[in-house]
């Protein structure tokens, strides 16, 4: 239950290391020695403590957890101190099975070693750190447990492989996932060049002149053409959005890098937006919808991005909505919910408003097209141009926002 708990964290993307799981048990078989009993709850922060470093994968944390442990032990603390107890007992063959990376190589080194391996493996092999196989910790094959290798056939798991040898026959791709540079370079083209400014003294406009002028000196001077665009970036966080953590932090990274914007924001809402939009992840600096209006004029670029992957009451419901605004819809009285509910709008009454406020508007989403059957997500998509997280669906975003 416990190895399982180590397994099901990595391949939820949780990348604890061996190292760490090892802490785990140090702190667990200390804590083992003390006179109060180690309980669920103390468990859950223990092992939260020395296993997540970042408050970001606590959801999925909670979730792997409630997965693995709840149903299993219940609330029975002495059960659950024996299961420990059993498990502990056992720790240097614990530490043998997960303190032992196996090794790691370059790519061009991994394919040296996997040509000298199939040239010296006779026969089939499942398990094990060295031949080509399935499972198993060799840096070939498929559905082990290897941090860098070449996966052979096979469907991937724990999406640890640093290279992949299937049947492809494709063209280059376009739809590959971002790195921070190709981000940069597709948000290049988002440009209003206009000339504003106090007139500068330009050299080139000026010798031309005096050239077409036969050699009689002229000074020409013209204002600066700065780009006048503004670009708001607004960002859904948590939930199923977690796993793209990575992918919408590299793309906030090149829009925030960018110094040909006129200006540029960011501000971040959770599945869809309600009465506010906030400056920070933890929704404490928020703006009013109306205020957002009345601050950003409608040539302001507005894109999104989202998995637009919700509940359906979510986007619907207003009851929901006034659940959002307020927190705490069972305290609310029925008069009060009876005078807002005619000014209570949906969050998809929120999108249309936005979308009718801001014409050049797009909608990134990091899910792959094939997941997209999903209601909310193509309501969405009805009303806000919405692209795959790609580079192509990058470019067609910017496009968009460009009005081409």
């Amino acid at each position: 239950m416990f190895l399982e708990f180590f397994y099901k964290l990595r391949q939820n993307k949780i990348l604890v290391s061996t190292g760490e799981y090892i802490d785990l048990l140090q702190a667990l078989t200390g804590y083992s020695r003390r006179s109060e009993p180690m309980t669920v709850e103390r468990f859950y922060f223990v092992s939260r403590c020395t296993l997540v470093k970042d408050l970001r994968f606590f959801d999925t944390f909670d979730q792997v957890f409630a997965s693995v442990f709840v149903g299993q032990i219940t609330d029975n603390d002495q059960k659950f101190r024996r299961l420990l107890e059993d498990w502990l007992t056992n720790i240097d063959e614990l530490v043998k099975r997960v303190g032992k990376e196996p090794p790691h190589y370059s790519p061009n080194v991994l394919w040296q070693e996997l040509e000298k391996r199939l040239s010296e493996q006779t026969e089939r092999h499942d398990g094990g750190s060295k031949w080509v196989g399935s499972q198993g910790r060799s840096p070939f094959g498929h559905s082990g447990e290897n941090k860098a290798g070449v996966r052979i056939g096979g469907q991937s798991r724990s999406q640890l492989a640093i290279d992949v040898l299937e049947r492809r026959y494709r063209e280059y791709r376009d739809d590959e996932r971002l790195s921070v540079r190709q981000f940069q370079i597709a948000l290049r083209k988002l440009r209003d060049l206009r000339r504003v400014g106090r007139p500068e003294f330009s050299v080139e406009s000026s010798v031309r002149r005096t050239v077409d002028n036969a050699g009689l000196p002229e000074a020409v001077y013209v204002n600066s053409r700065k780009n006048r665009l503004r670009l708001l970036l607004l960002m859904d966080v948590g939930g199923s959005m977690s796993p793209h953590s990575a992918l919408v932090s590299r793309l906030f990274t090149a829009a925030s890098k960018a110094n040909h914007f006129g200006e540029f924001k960011h501000y971040y809402f959770h599945n869809v937006v309600y009465d506010f939009l906030f400056e920070d992840a933890y929704f404490t600096r928020k703006i009013s919808l109306t205020d957002f209006f009345r601050k950003y004029d409608s040539e302001t670029r507005i894109l999104f991005v989202g998995d637009a992957c919700m509940n359906p009451y979510e986007l619907f419901d207003k009851r929901h909505a006034f659940f959002e605004y307020y927190h705490q819809m069972s305290q609310a009285s029925d008069e009060l919910l009876r005078k807002k509910q005619d000014t209570i709008q949906t969050g998809f009454q929120n999108l249309v408003n936005i979308k009718n406020h801001y014409s050049k508007i797009a909608w990134l989403n990091p899910d792959p097209i094939s997941m997209w059957q999903h209601e909310t997500v193509d309501s969405i998509g009805e009303v806000i141009p919405m692209f795959e997280l790609t580079l192509l669906g990058l470019k067609q975003a910017v496009d968009r926002l460009l009005g081409d």
